[in-house]
């Protein structure tokens, strides 16, 4: 009966062994996802959110410095694609980020293909880019390094912000072409957070309006932020203006948000201050 009990025990300590051999190993190693990115304002964004090696390519028109919205020497960091799906597969990323605009069969394709298409929009507010970066630093599984960007922006938001109670001063953001931006835009966001008011939409006018040259000279604004070169900017009866402050604005500061807030406030702000 002893012995029987002792090759029982034996039997059981084996049986436990076996047991603990077969369990699963844990999972120690986060796998991130390798991205892609086809869309100009994703580009500027990912590459303040990915880790190193993640971010397989940008689009290509964050390799031209005349056109990118990114700091060109962040860019030359990364290759670029022209967008085609055969240069996305020979990338073999697990996501590729596009705009809203891309073509249904291609993001039929990229399903068919087994890729994840995540889309950006165009941020129409400081909030909505703060949104896009937190999506875009989930995707790429590292959250923290959005926040530290939103941080960034808040911060140069805070210090190009006039002292509470002064008065906005109206000021007109012309495009070539004589276009301007409506009031649901990201630089009108970011005119009213700099101490400024949009001249044109106070005037009824929407984004991709147009503002004729005459119509400016009959009723100019405080300050006129010429944004591109075209020869309706450089008018010379603009010169007559006395009451009219004109200053270069970048267009590449208009349309992307993201990093691209930093710069475009502090430029915004370094305008004002002339002013007084």
């Amino acid at each position: 009966m002893a012995r029987r009990r002792r090759v029982g025990g034996v039997f059981c300590l084996l049986l436990t062994l076996a047991a603990c051999t077969q369990q699963p190993k844990r999972e120690t190693t986060r796998v991130i996802p390798t991205i892609v990115s086809l869309n100009p304002c994703a580009d500027a964004i990912l590459a303040e959110v990915t880790a190193p090696g993640q971010l397989l390519a940008l689009s290509h028109y964050s390799a031209d410095p005349r056109a990118a919205s990114m700091d060109p020497a962040k860019a030359r960091q990364y290759p670029t694609t022209r967008g085609t799906l055969e240069e996305v597969l020979a990338l073999r990323p697990d996501v590729v980020v596009d705009s809203t605009f891309v073509p249904p069969a291609t993001a039929a394709a990229y399903r068919r293909l087994g890729l994840r298409l995540e889309t950006l929009g165009i941020a129409g507010t400081v909030e909505d880019s703060r949104a896009q970066i937190r999506a875009l630093a989930a995707l790429a599984g590292n959250p923290a390094k959005g926040e530290a960007l939103i941080a960034r922006i808040d911060a140069a938001l805070a210090a190009a912000a006039p002292a509470p109670g002064t008065p906005a001063v109206p000021a007109l953001v012309w495009e070539p072409g004589g276009i301007v931006p409506g009031d649901a835009t990201l630089i009108a966001d970011l005119l009213r957070r700099t101490g400024f008011a949009n001249f044109a939409a106070a005037r009824g006018l929407g984004q991709a309006d147009q503002l004729p040259l005459e119509r400016v000279l009959a009723d100019s604004p405080r300050v006129i932020l010429t944004a591109g070169e075209t020869r309706a900017l450089s008018h010379p009866a603009l010169a007559r203006l006395t009451g009219t402050t004109r200053a270069p604005l970048d267009p590449r500061l208009l349309y992307c948000a993201g990093p691209t807030i930093i710069p475009a406030a502090q430029r915004l702000a370094q305008v004002r201050r002339t002013l007084s």
